[in-house]
């Protein structure tokens, strides 16, 4: 074999290859900053390659020499929200991009206090519907996730502890990192309520009945899969209608309510604890 002639089909293919943009890359990247300590941050490019960063400093990613690039954040640190700022373009040759900036400013702490949590008892908070605070005690509490800077924020009930009614309040607003108190200030109440109990005949076990008790137009759904008795998440106070129906029948089986609808009272708590489901095959 002539192998100065083979190693020129080489270097040709090759410069064909390059020259069809498959086989040049270059690298993209730029800095971060503002990370605080215990924060970590993952950037994504548009391939779906990711780079984990736990404290200030360089990136890069490798890119096609003519390629088009996208850098964004794919999952935000807690204590900081990250911004990217000069993230997208496309390559116009081999030289490296440096100037691509991610920015991390603080976020804010969410939380406040809580009054009349009976002792034993558990409540779930909700922040604009998903974050979750737990809280077991009365006093002062936290959301483990902070609110973005700038953002509105929303604290809500999502689950109360069982026979109390929890109200908040001071708890919606925007969230500052200039003003960090104003957002630690709701003020969570929980006061007894009446517990809404049904009981559950001929349930085939393994299948699932879902039920919803609907009260002043919300809907507090509740799943069992056994017969047995239950109550709902949710207890009410004194005055509050009730209306109990079926929402997703068992497989195989038909669920009827008995004492479906009345009025919760504290003075006769059976009027809401009489409530009979009896299901049987369909």
């Amino acid at each position: 074999m002539n192998t100065s002639k083979f190693a020129a089909v080489l270097v040709s293919v090759g410069i064909v290859l390059a020259g069809c943009g498959g086989f040049v890359y270059t690298t993209i990247g730029g800095t971060v900053t503002g990370l605080g300590s215990g924060d970590t941050v993952i950037l994504r490019n548009e391939s779906n390659y990711t780079q984990t960063l736990t404290a200030d400093g360089s990136f890069q990613f490798n890119v096609a020499s003519n390629g088009n690039y996208s850098i964004t954040v794919a999952q935000q640190p807690n204590t900081v929200n990250c911004t990217v700022v000069n993230g997208t373009g496309k390559m116009t040759g081999e030289a490296s991009v440096k100037n691509i900036v991610v920015t991390c400013t603080p976020n804010v702490p969410l939380g406040g206090t809580v009054a009349g949590l009976i002792d034993g008892g558990s409540m779930i908070l909700l922040n604009n519907a998903t974050y979750k605070a737990t809280v077991t005690t009365n006093g002062s509490y936290k959301f483990a996730d902070f609110a973005v800077n700038g953002a509105s924020y929303a604290i809500t009930v999502g689950l109360p502890p069982v026979s109390q009614y929890c109200t908040v309040a001071n708890g919606t607003g925007v969230a500052s990192n200039t003003n960090l108190p104003a957002a630690l200030t709701s003020v969570v109440t929980c006061v007894p309520a009446v517990p809404v109990k049904f009981t559950v005949n001929g349930l085939t076990a393994g299948t699932i009945l879902t039920l919803v008790n609907t009260v002043d137009g919300f809907a507090d759904k509740y799943a069992v899969s056994a017969p047995g008795n239950y109550l709902f998440g949710w207890s009410w106070l004194t005055g509050k209608p009730f209306n109990v129906t079926v929402d997703t029948q068992p497989t195989g089986q038909t669920c009827k309510v008995t004492g479906a609808t009345g009025v919760v009272d504290a003075a006769n708590p059976a009027a809401s604890a009489n409530i009979v489901i009896d299901c049987a095959k369909s």
